[in-house]
């Protein structure tokens, strides 16, 4: 379906400097082509990647775990060899994510683009940095939660050691792609502000900070719960939004 989506989508854009790029309905200007997604695809990629975080959310949630529960080795080792399979659901939702919200983030900067290009350019590259860093944690989850449960059943001092590095590893990288996908969502609500889409757009603020947040304050409860449910709004409320703008 995503790559029947894609090919439906894709756009050729003729566009060189700031001007053309962003341009959705290929505008002919001088100095080369680019590639950009068709805004109604990306906007529905993006409603697509947020039911997906959405669905994430529910798996973790429901399995008790807390970032107390990962902290502690006596704890994390029988939770994850209990739930290795939920985990490794977990790491194949958020690649899932990763996928959809790349085309978003491409589609909406380039909606943005015209009225406000530097924050757009900001919530592209800010986006593909949190894009890399989700993808990353996903694949430590992926690659280490098997390794940790195979040697948690021969050795269990030294499968404490693996996954103290591990949940160390994985909180960097979730820490890096919360920051700056704050910094997009808060870009991105500002430049729909000065757009006129201010219900959105004050969200989106607001909703970027707190996100952000979660880096600076990796403990919290209420803000790791943030940094899903948040950014599930606005890639729900964002995608419907740039599926139906003009």
């Amino acid at each position: 379906m995503i790559f029947f989506l894609l090919n439906r989508g894709r756009e050729r854009v003729r566009g060189g400097g700031e001007a053309g790029v962003g341009t959705l309905k290929g505008e002919r200007r001088p100095g080369g082509e680019e590639m950009v997604p068709r805004q109604q695809t990306a906007g529905m990629l993006g409603m697509l990647a947020g039911l997906s975080l959405a669905v994430l959310f529910v798996v973790y949630i429901t399995s008790g775990a807390s970032p107390q529960t990962f902290a502690d080795p006596a704890k994390a080792l029988p939770y994850v060899t209990e739930n290795a399979a939920r985990l490794r659901a977990i790491a194949v939702l958020a690649a899932v994510t990763v996928v959809l919200a790349t085309f978003f983030v491409a589609g909406l900067a380039g909606r943005l683009r015209e009225r406000a290009p530097t924050r757009a350019t900001g919530v592209l590259y800010f986006g593909l940095l949190g894009i890399a860093g989700h993808g990353l944690g996903a694949l430590v989850w992926w690659g280490a939660v098997p390794a940790v449960v195979a040697r948690a059943a021969m050795d269990q001092v030294a499968a404490s050691h693996a996954w103290v590095a591990t949940n160390a590893l994985s909180i960097a990288l979730d820490g890096f792609g919360n920051l700056f996908t704050g910094l997009t969502i808060l870009l991105a609500g500002w430049a729909l502000v000065a757009g006129g889409a201010s219900a959105l757009g004050w969200y989106g603020v607001v909703a970027g900070i707190l996100t952000a947040l979660t880096t600076i304050i990796p403990g919290s409860t209420a803000l790791v719960v943030g940094s899903f449910v948040l950014p599930v709004i606005f890639l729900l409320w964002a995608g419907s939004w740039l599926r139906t703008a003009r």
